[in-house]
């Protein structure tokens, strides 16, 4: 077994991932770090893509398929359509949770929330000032930083993108139907 397969066993055994606050905390504060979200001029535009993209960061088979049909005018297979399908439905259910978390995060100074007029969305970014220096230079994220790169190599503009590209990046081109409220 790998060492990357080996952590992700570890992980899943000290938590739930789905619902676990501080496993979506800490995927949220190192993907935004990773894409450098750590000031107004960098902000990540329209905050509910992070409930669609954290599977991502956190799971290697999803990412998986994403960077195998990317570019492709092939479909995943079935079981890969419906692990996408399920993923998406999932993530729409956790915005409420990922939601509070990021006030959380707010009240504590740990990120910034800013409405955004133009697009009628609420941008974020770290403010690392407030984030202890040796968060982000632990080994047990490199991991989540690689996905993160590669979450951005599919899509170099994930930082400004709209929900609705996105959605349909991830999962509406690879068979998945997507909508949008």
């Amino acid at each position: 077994m790998s060492n990357k397969q080996n952590l992700d066993v570890k992980k899943r055994i000290m938590f739930s991932k789905e619902d676990d606050y501080y496993f979506i905390t800490y995927n949220i504060l190192v993907f935004l770090d990773t894409l450098g979200c750590i000031s107004e001029n960098r902000r990540f535009v329209d905050y509910t893509k992070l409930t669609y993209i954290i599977p991502f960061i956190s799971n290697h088979l999803l990412l998986d398929i994403v960077v195998r049909f990317n570019n492709s005018n092939h479909l995943p297979n079935s079981e890969e359509i419906e692990l996408l399908r399920e993923t998406y439905y999932s993530s729409r259910l956790k915005l409420k949770l990922v939601t509070s978390i990021l006030f959380a995060l707010e009240h504590n100074e740990y990120i910034e929330l800013q409405k955004n007029e133009t697009r009628h969305s609420i941008d974020i970014w770290i403010r690392k000032d407030k984030i202890p220096e040796s968060f982000f230079d632990t080994s047990l994220y490199k991991i989540e930083i690689e996905h993160t790169q590669k979450v951005r190599e599919i899509s170099p503009r994930i930082r400004t993108l709209t929900v609705s590209k996105l959605l349909e990046q991830f999962f509406g081109n690879k068979g998945v139907t997507v909508w949008q409220v």
